[in-house]
């Protein structure tokens, strides 16, 4: 298995301007900085997850992408302005926008809240839209988080078709540390899948700063039991 973020770049967190995170992008990125990162993805959910949870865009996304107003005036971070998509049915079919805007970055996840599909069809929902939107999804997001369609996700079969497709599955810090991953599902995904981004999915600068070292000892001391 090969990490492919195992220095200071973490591709997926949530600002305050477009999503659900507590902190601006400012503070994110000048965190980022002190906390050791050199290249982040701020990849806030997509137009169908702030619709089904009712959050507000608080911000216009041309600001930060494509008309160049924003820039890091505050260090060396790299920035991407990415976007964490939605499966929303069996169909694979997927809302990839923030304000009709794609990013530059796709992390590619299902939420409970937002699928439209039939639960017991999920793993049809993952393969079709693996195999629609292959060349632009960098990472699936949270495959094992804890939900109530995990039972019915046969995430071998994701795993080694997203592996077929070059698409990197995740090992998602935020929902290891808070306790919201299936362990059975994890061990699964990690002996097949053949690239990994460890990714924080930041909500707080606590996540930022912490969560991905933590991931990090998991897997060594994962690696070392096997």
């Amino acid at each position: 298995m090969e990490i492919i973020n195992p220095d200071g770049r973490d591709y997926h967190m949530h600002s305050l301007n477009y999503s659900d995170g507590l902190n601006t992008i400012d503070e994110l990125v000048i965190f980022a900085g002190r906390f050791g990162l050199e290249e982040i993805a701020i990849t806030d959910h997509s137009d169908a997850a702030l619709k089904a949870s009712g959050l507000a865009m608080k911000t216009y996304r041309g600001i930060v992408q494509k008309e160049g107003r924003w820039q890091n005036i505050h260090n060396d971070v790299r920035v991407i302005f990415g976007v964490e998509g939605d499966i929303l049915n069996e169909n694979g079919d997927i809302c990839d926008t923030i304000q009709g805007k794609e990013g530059d970055f796709l992390v590619l996840s299902l939420h409970k809240e937002v699928y439209q599909g039939d639960f017991s069809r999920v793993t049809e929902a993952y393969c079709r839209a693996l195999e629609h939107f292959a060349a632009k999804i960098k990472v699936l997001g949270h495959p094992c988080i804890k939900a109530p369609y995990q039972q019915h996700l046969d995430i071998v079969a994701v795993t080694e078709l997203a592996n077929q497709l070059g698409v990197a599955m995740e090992f998602n810090c935020a929902n290891l540390v808070n306790e919201k991953t299936d362990k059975k599902q994890e061990d699964k995904m990690l002996t097949r899948a053949e690239r990994v981004y460890v990714n924080s999915d930041a909500h707080t600068l606590h996540e930022l700063k912490t969560a991905r070292a933590e991931g990090f000892a998991f897997l060594r001391e994962y690696w070392y039991q096997r």
